[in-house]
């Protein structure tokens, strides 16, 4: 049998001799060496065997070469990873089990210089051990840790519940949860303590008040200092406080307010991120309050609504939430800008307008802000034939998808006055002739479980359709008090396929609004609308806005 052997050749007094090569040799990297780098609250008491509880904490490793293994512990349960190398990251996690393992985290890298970062996804109540690298190549000095540093405490909403699943479902996670985005997209470095279920202050370790001194979630001292020195502190709590009174929640905000100045000091900003529009006591009523009455200046309120009723948000619902809190912290400090762009598009509709409405854009886990993307629908890919982007979506016979938006339009708690108009825009068609469309739109209240489920009482428009793409309007009223609307595109009989969806407080005007213009105006005024819809795909659509102008011109010569 032939063996393959890398050479390379030495000519020596005219010789040509033939030496193999010595293959890369794997290298053990113990947890102590100095070009590890840790993100997180890991204890070091065995400097070879540190461990860590908190989702959310990193390990850093910077090498030359082809392949680096980690061997862990996951303690008494299976907790899930995420590895990223140089900047990407794996789209599956790493599920590590209650035993020590090793396991492989890249293999078959070019023979290059690379980064690799491994995330805590998940804390389901075990510390996590690490005992070490084996790297295939040479450990490098790490890179310059990023100058701002964020700290972040919080529930459920904060620690990602849920965050694969629209329908309550799915696995925790951190890596595609708010935080994290927040601070990739500022170019931070975050700690994250957040748990399921937790209140701002009282008895129990289930509190932020008890993760403000806890290095592992189940055991607090007051004396504890992590030693990371954030800029910048997030609380999003106090849902689950609802049942204590007003005063009572006010003052545990206060007493978490004064345990972080303890332990940070002053300088840091602090924002108390709340939701709104799920309970007529909820804590956004009056988390400025506190911060009238505690008169800090470092303390501000941030508040994003509450779209997914009874559910928690998935990664879709929290982008949308990372790009409220950092246009917060922008108008906080002007150097806290935006640096990089989000993993996934705002998935907040901005302007009284739809996020995603043209379906181009997706979340790792397959939703892409219309729910319920398990649901039946499918998000077709046809450069050629969608009216907009690269893809529309097609539906079938019963099918529908819909998406909340709040109900005022300016991302700011209250419910609407009554008689406020909503218009949606939308190409659809049929993929066979006699196909119906509808446009729907249903109501919430401020609390949960108010949503309006009266077909009654719903605002439905039906479109006969055509084969071909066609504009249609549908114009929805809001009732006094509404917080929350709820828009459904639905195939009312066949398939049906929409796409370029839009809403507006403002009616898009037809052809027959601008006919007092000039022929030639009215033609550059209809043409530049139908291009700011529709900017990538408008040939036919302008040709057949011409031909229905010029027929209009027509009659009105006639007349």
């Amino acid at each position: 049998m032939l063996r393959k052997i890398s050479i390379f050749r030495v000519v020596l007094l005219g010789c040509i001799v033939l030496i193999p090569l010595a293959s890369a040799r794997a290298v053990s990297i113990d947890p102590s060496n100095a070009s590890i780098q840790y993100t997180g609250r890991w204890n070091f008491d065995s400097p070879s065997e540190p461990w860590i509880a908190w989702q959310g904490s990193t390990l850093l490793v910077k090498f030359s070469g082809t392949k680096i293994t980690g061997e862990f512990d996951a303690g008494s349960t299976t907790e899930q990873f995420r590895v990223i190398v140089d900047g990407v990251p794996n789209p599956n996690r790493l599920y590590m089990s209650r035993f020590r393992e090793t396991y492989t985290l890249a293999d078959g890298l070019a023979d290059t210089e690379h980064t690799v970062v491994i995330m805590k996804e998940t804390f389901y109540g075990a510390n996590t051990t690490f005992y070490g690298f084996e790297i295939t190549g040479t450990i490098m000095a790490p890179p310059t840790r990023p100058s701002l540093r964020i700290e972040f405490f919080g529930d459920s909403n904060m620690d990602g519940y849920s965050l694969y699943s629209e329908k309550n479902s799915g696995d925790m996670g951190t890596y595609y949860a708010y935080p994290a985005m927040v601070t990739r997209m500022l170019g931070a470095e975050m700690n994250d303590e957040a748990v399921s279920g937790a209140t701002l202050y009282g008895g129990g370790d289930n509190t932020v008040g008890s993760f403000i001194f806890s290095e592992d979630y189940y055991n607090q001292d007051s004396s504890y200092r992590s030693g990371f020195d954030p800029h910048i502190i997030i609380v999003n709590a106090g849902a689950n406080d609802l049942g204590a009174s007003k005063n009572t929640i006010k003052n545990r905000y206060k007493n978490v307010v004064s345990d972080l100045r303890t332990v940070y000091g002053s300088d840091p900003h602090i924002v108390l991120f709340n939701s709104y529009g799920w309970d007529v006591n909820e804590p956004a009523n009056y988390s400025h309050e506190v911060v009238t009455e505690l008169a800090d200046p470092n303390l501000s309120v941030c508040l994003f609504p509450w779209l997914w009723e009874q559910w928690h948000g998935a990664q879709w619902d929290h982008s949308g939430e990372a790009h409220v809190l950092v246009d917060h912290l922008e108008s906080i400090n002007p150097a806290w800008a935006q640096v990089n762009a989000n993993d996934i598009v705002d998935g907040f509709g901005r302007d009284w307008d739809f996020a995603n409405g043209s379906f181009e854009h997706t979340a790792p886990f397959g939703g892409f802000g219309w729910r319920y993307h398990v649901d039946g629908v499918e998000r077709v890919y046809d450069t050629a034939g969608a009216v907009d982007g690269d893809y529309f979506i097609r539906l079938d016979q019963g099918e529908e998808v819909h998406q909340p938006t709040d109900a005022t339009g300016d991302f700011l708690p209250g419910a609407t006055i009554g008689g406020e108009p909503y218009y949606i825009n939308a190409f659809i068609r049929g993929t066979s002739p006699g196909a119906q469309a509808q446009i729907i739109t249903h109501v919430e209240g401020q609390q949960l479980y108010t949503h309006d489920d009266n077909p009654g009482t719903f605002q439905t428009t039906t479109f006969n359709l055509t084969t071909d793409w066609e504009e249609y309007t549908h114009t929805a009223t809001a009732p006094s008090g509404i917080w929350t609307l709820f828009n459904y595109l639905r195939a009312e009989s066949g398939t049906v396929e929409f796409d370029n969806v839009r809403m507006s407080n403002i009616p898009v005007p037809e052809p027959s609004a601008i006919l007092g213009l000039p022929a030639g105006a009215a033609l550059v005024s209809l043409l530049a609308r139908r291009r700011k819809q529709c900017p990538r795909k408008c040939a036919d659509l302008d040709e057949s806005i011409v031909q229905a102008r010029a027929r209009q011109i027509d009659g009105d010569r006639i007349a």
